[in-house]
């Protein structure tokens, strides 16, 4: 009898809280941003399709140069907030035990937001060396740059998501489901990050990787929207200016 009412007054052990933010939806909103380029700069098709011709690479350069060019400067601009979002849901989270995996997610995030930010930079390069007179092998092999760091951003995603969604299930502070979106989609981009290069051009399973890569996105954008919403609802959200000082000092 004594155990009973011994074990009935223990302290429970209280839930793991986020420390609300409204930076991670900021992040989102702004890497979200890139559509206004994709949907309204007419930058045409590039870094290009696997199998393009050389004489068509070159037309499709030198016919959109301006647009590509405006295209990378504005994805320069909102690219970096793919690492926003990572660094608000990291100081959600706090330090504790998951640091080392959110500490791991900004970089990597950093990582592909780089790779991506250079790739387009260098067919902005391309496109202006196609109206200045540049061979056609230049700008075949500007391209063809352009696109293998495309498809080097995959995984770094792929890594940052998937260990900045283990660090949110090890906390409990979010939904297991969503927890495990993240993994699966991060784990999705993982894969496609290491078999796109080796399978680019091969016309037989280029329908296959498109689709599984399809799944992964979508997946990796419903992860992060859901995400920034249940961080901008959590207790503790303060003024956007606190937001940036904490965001700051936990990173």
């Amino acid at each position: 009898m004594q155990r009973r009412e011994v074990a009935a007054e223990a302290p429970r052990v209280p839930e793991p809280r986020l420390s609300g933010n409204r930076l991670a939806l900021a992040g989102a909103v702004l890497y979200f941003l890139e559509w206004v380029a994709i949907l309204g700069f007419g930058a045409g098709t590039v870094p290009t399709d696997p199998g393009t011709s050389p004489k068509d690479i070159v037309a499709e350069y030198s016919g959109h140069a301006t647009a590509i060019a405006l295209a990378a400067g504005w994805y320069s601009l909102v690219l970096p907030g793919r690492i926003l979002f990572v660094a608000a849901v990291r100081a959600a989270l706090g330090r504790g035990s998951v640091s080392a995996l959110t500490t791991f997610a900004v970089a990597t995030m950093a990582v592909s937001v780089v790779l991506e930010i250079g790739a387009f930079m260098l067919a902005g390069g391309a496109g202006y060396a196609a109206t200045h007179g540049a061979d056609q092998s230049t700008i075949v092999g500007l391209d063809a740059v352009s696109n293998w760091l495309d498809l080097a951003i995959w995984a770094p995603i792929g890594l940052s998501v998937l260990g900045l969604s283990l660090a949110m299930l090890q906390a409990r502070a979010f939904w297991r489901w969503l927890c495990w979106l993240g993994v699966v989609a991060g784990l999705i981009s993982c894969v496609h990050g290491v078999v796109a290069g080796p399978v680019f051009g091969i016309a037989s399973l280029q329908d296959v990787t498109q689709a599984v890569s399809t799944v992964g996105v979508l997946g990796f954008w419903a992860w992060m929207l859901v995400t920034a919403v249940v961080v901008l609802r959590a207790p503790g959200v303060s003024a956007l200016a606190a937001d940036v000082t904490q965001a700051i000092r936990k990173t």
